[in-house]
């Protein structure tokens, strides 16, 4: 199969999110007191239930899309409102179809993990099936669906864990667009070492490290550049500095001397400690 599927009377804790729990908790409440309803199940929340919603109605064995929210539309790359399930050629459609035929003849809400052809290399989608019977032989199945990155824990844990020192900030431009200073919004603990930092980055810019006060970061805003296309380096006083520039943030990378080529036209220094 191309989906993964958990029926019960419960979801995976370390899978689920706060959207779902609510979902699922409200499910069981409303079906216990036999007010279990569309506009009851997905009224009066936080959460952005609808963007990452669709409601599929039975008709015989099939469902039909009755509504396709936005974030779901996006990965499909199409809206399928209207169209029954099984016109879809996808392998995850077929298996979605036996799922949801399960959910409507049991009235058993489902957890369900997928990836296919038409989502992005990597990226696993999973969510919940919550069936409400309308009459006899009528279902409608509330699918809640949201995409799973973990990226950002990996992503994390190598830049906290990097031998190399460095820092995320985001820029801070004067009138005329160029950056002059920076929030910081990462630092690794490389970094606390070498500049001996042991606080907070909340209210944190970059020229309240002294070994940063005077540095000029030389770029401006606009014109926007692609990822990681911008990179000089300086030189300092008790090491050297690379300033790399992404869309909306800028990491600089603090290296022992002479370790990375200095590029050319005259980058300032660094004002010592």
């Amino acid at each position: 199969m191309a989906i993964e599927v958990f029926h019960g009377a419960s979801i995976p804790r370390e899978l689920s999110s706060a959207a779902m729990e609510f979902l699922w908790a409200k499910w069981k409440v409303l079906s216990a007191t036999n007010a279990l309803s569309l506009q009851r199940l997905t009224e009066e929340s936080t959460h952005p239930l609808r963007d990452n919603a669709s409601y599929m109605m039975s008709v015989g064995d099939d469902f039909v899309h009755m509504y396709v929210g936005q974030n779901i539309q996006q990965a499909l790359g199409y809206n399928p409102t209207g169209q029954m399930l099984s016109a879809s050629d996808s392998t995850v459609a077929r298996d979605l179809l036996e799922l949801y035929r399960h959910a409507a003849r049991h009235l058993l809400p489902s957890f369900v993990r997928t990836t296919g052809p038409r989502f992005r290399s990597g990226e696993i989608w999973q969510g919940l099936t919550l069936p409400i019977k309308l009459a006899d032989g009528v279902v409608i199945l509330v699918c809640y669906s949201e995409q799973v990155s973990h990226q950002r824990e990996v992503y994390e844990y190598l830049f906290q864990s990097s031998p190399e020192a460095m820092l995320v900030a985001s820029p801070i431009a004067n009138d005329v667009g160029d950056a002059v200073d920076g929030w910081v919004v990462m630092i690794n603990d490389a970094a606390r070492r070498l500049l001996s930092f042991d606080d907070g980055v909340g209210s944190l810019r970059i020229k309240h490290l002294p070994e940063f006060r005077d540095l000029d970061l030389s770029f401006k805003l606009h014109p926007p550049v692609r990822p990681g296309t911008s990179v000089r380096t300086v030189q300092g006083a008790n090491f050297d500095v690379e300033i790399i520039r992404f869309a909306n943030v800028f990491a600089i990378l603090m290296r022992p001397h002479g370790t990375v080529p200095v590029m050319p036209g005259g980058a300032p220094e660094l004002a010592p400690a």
